[in-house]
């Protein structure tokens, strides 16, 4: 019996094939842009208590217009809650760092293309524990719709009182531990509408933040030549101790049609889980008429056979 539904399978992933075949295929690309920047946006360092930590990043203001920008520097703790939203106040987390944390510049003011470096330094307390720490420098626009102005100033508030965080993942060195565990993973067989995604949870479940890597490979049904693959750039995301994170990768060219071999690697902590998965692009109303057509085909088939047996006797 197992050997016939696999007979079966395959005759129907053949006939989607040779139709789909048939028909064009289509994608989408879109490209994003930004007027002011921090490079870089995050930090992975290693503190060793008792020592003191220097690093610096640069904020610049690339606004096109012939606006200055003022701006506030703030430290701040950086958490995540249990669905990963970003918050910036609460300390529920691994936040003492915000404690040691200082920086050269509260304050200041940019010119259209000028550029800041701002300093800050952490200072490790002898007794800081093992483990992860984070936090964020927040550099926050000045608004100025309440402030006296006098004629003629033209200085502007950072795309409306917008902040950007500059977020440090600090490691305490001593006795720390990476574990992580994949909790589930998702390859979707059929898709009627959208592009093919693969999506997992992990959750960390060591005491400091873990990278996770996500590969996403897809071949045609019939040949091993990939049509899509991210493993020049592979996705990276950074987990926080004791947080579970579900992400999606997702192939945002893909076409209307297609049946598609799909390997979906993900890396945590120095344990790498892959799934391989058929999955079939296909309009919903394509297919219902392939359905319509199978089930045609094997009607007039068996029409056929009945046929040629009533004849034969």
């Amino acid at each position: 019996m197992r050997l016939k539904l696999n007979k079966i399978k395959k005759w129907v992933a053949a006939s989607f094939a040779i139709i789909l075949s048939l028909l064009p295929v289509s994608g989408m690309a879109f490209a994003e842009g930004y007027s002011i920047t921090m490079s870089p946006m995050n930090q992975v360092i290693i503190l060793t208590p008792g020592e003191k930590y220097a690093g610096t990043f640069t904020v610049s203001n690339d606004l096109t217009n012939t606006s200055e920008l003022r701006y506030n520097v703030t430290v701040q703790p950086f958490f995540v809650d249990d669905n990963y939203n970003i918050k910036y106040e609460e300390t529920e987390g691994l936040n003492q760092i915000v404690n040691w944390t200082t920086t050269d510049i509260k304050s200041g003011t940019l010119a259209v293309g000028g550029a800041q470096k701002i300093n800050f330094t952490i200072d490790v307390p002898e007794d800081a524990p093992a483990g992860g720490q984070y936090e964020a420098i927040i550099v926050n626009s000045v608004s100025d719709k309440n402030d006296d102005k006098a004629d003629g100033d033209t200085t502007v508030a950072m795309n409306e009182n917008i902040a950007m965080a500059h977020i440090i993942y600090a490691e305490i060195a001593g006795t720390t531990r990476h574990s992580g565990e994949v909790l589930s993973t998702n390859v979707p067989s059929f898709i009627f509408d959208g592009n093919i995604s693969a999506e997992s949870t992990i959750k960390n479940t060591g005491n400091t933040h873990g990278v996770a890597t996500y590969t996403i490979q897809v071949f045609p049904l019939f040949s091993s030549e990939e049509v899509f693959t991210n493993e020049e750039d592979p996705e990276d995301k950074t987990i926080l101790p004791n947080r579970t994170l579900t992400n999606k990768t997702v192939w945002d060219k893909t076409p209307m049609v297609g049946i598609f071999n799909v390997k979906y690697t993900i890396e945590f902590e120095g344990v790498t889980t892959e799934v391989t998965k058929l999955v079939i692009k296909c309009p919903l109303w394509l297919f219902f008429i392939i359905i319509f057509v199978i089930i045609a085909i094997i009607t007039w088939l068996v029409v056929r056979a009945k046929n040629r047996k009533k004849a034969e006797n």
